[in-house]
């Protein structure tokens, strides 16, 4: 493992998962360096056997050695180092009957940097030595679900429901699985278990009204014949970061305004993979995707931007005008009918909109084709 990790963010997180422990000095330091020498002689699944035969050397002492020598080796990025001492710290504790959470400290802090390669190591090396970590159970679900490892991440997800562990957020994963599988009433269900558990877990609330209708409920709409749009999910192809929401907007913004619409697009799109709970990041594309023609694309994301905020007047406008471009192409009485019904939609929320009073009165005059007779 010759991985670099980002340093700053992996020392400040290692104190949040190492054992730390006030000095208390009591076994001999040369007996417990004499013991560890002794140890790394030993093939690693001899260790826990010599640490258990020298028990007595294992003391507030011993562990504060050990995360300074953690932390020593995260300051000289020798990740292998830092590996092999969080396996020695988690193998004292069990010698002494004392809960151990080294290395799953080192997972939080090499995921927190970026370093998942080593992160993903190390959880399968604490489920080989404690098969019942939940936490590593829960993590390894995570990397599984992000590799498109279906069958891996429902097991780890099942697992820690199953031990009662972070139920609302399993429940919840599991949803974004079937959604990935299109497997859209199975995904209400969990979504549904996950929020009877939590009811205001902010994720849930949110891909929940992604969703289409449930079989046989509620009478056709406007979006009924429009496909659920989800996040563009171009992880594959461009890493985002949620903190940087803010730049990836004002830079699609940027673009657009400069016309280099392709660029505004990727930028709209990445905004939206770094949070996908902003409405004004899916009505924006939406808008650049009528101008572009892309009406299909734009009709998603304007429901999904309404979906987040219902009463935005400028996005029932776009639907109405995407309906009324489309049924300029189509003649379908279907597209007349809502393109009216979303112009109407924003004159009850602003009442005496100019634009959409002047595309009621513009639909006035046009009328859809007569079906065609049967062939005789």
């Amino acid at each position: 493992m010759s991985s670099r990790w980002k340093m700053p963010i992996l020392c400040a997180a290692l104190g949040c998962g190492l054992l730390l422990s006030l000095p208390a000095r009591g076994a001999d330091e040369g007996l417990q360096v004499q013991m560890l020498k002794q140890m790394f002689r030993q093939p690693q699944p001899e260790w826990p056997g010599v640490l258990k035969e020298n028990a007595g050397l294992i003391d507030d002492s011993f562990f504060e050695r050990i995360d300074q020598r953690i932390r020593w080796s995260a300051e000289a990025n020798q990740v292998e180092d830092a590996v092999r001492f969080s396996l020695v710290g988690d193998f004292a504790c069990e010698a002494i009957g004392r809960e151990g959470a080294y290395r799953m400290g080192l997972v939080e802090a090499f995921h927190k940097a970026g370093n998942d390669e080593v992160a993903q190591g190390l959880i399968d090396n604490i489920l080989i030595t404690n098969p019942n970590n939940a936490l590593a159970h829960f993590y390894r679900g995570g990397y599984r679900r992000d590799m498109n490892e279906t069958g891996g991440a429902i097991e780890d997800y099942n697992w820690c429901i199953e031990h009662n562990f972070q139920t609302a957020n399993c429940y919840y994963f599991l949803g974004t699985i079937s959604v990935v599988m299109d497997k859209q009433p199975e995904a209400r269900k969990y979504f549904e278990k996950c929020l009877a558990i939590d009811p205001n877990h902010v994720q849930a609330l949110r891909d929940i009204g992604y969703l289409a209708p449930p079989a046989g409920g509620g009478k056709e709409n406007i979006f009924s014949d429009i496909p659920v749009q989800g996040p563009p999910n171009m992880k594959a192809i461009r890493k985002v970061e949620a903190k940087y929401h803010d730049q990836y907007f004002n830079k699609a913004e940027a673009a657009f305004r400069a016309g280099k619409f392709s660029e505004a697009e990727m930028s709209y799109e990445d905004a939206i993979n770094a949070e996908a709970n902003h409405a004004d990041d899916w009505i924006y594309l939406a808008a650049l995707h009528y101008r572009l023609g892309k009406l299909d694309l734009g009709l998603r994301e304007l429901r999904q931007g309404l979906t987040l905020e219902p009463k935005r007047v400028d996005a029932w406008r776009y639907v109405g005008c995407c309906y009324e471009r489309q049924f300029d192409r189509t003649q379908a009485p279907n597209d007349l009918k809502w393109a009216k019904e979303a112009y109407k939609k924003a004159l009850d929320l602003q009442p005496g909109d100019p634009v959409a009073s002047m595309a009621l009165e513009r639909l006035g005059s046009k009328k859809a084709a007569a079906p065609k007779a049967a062939d005789s």
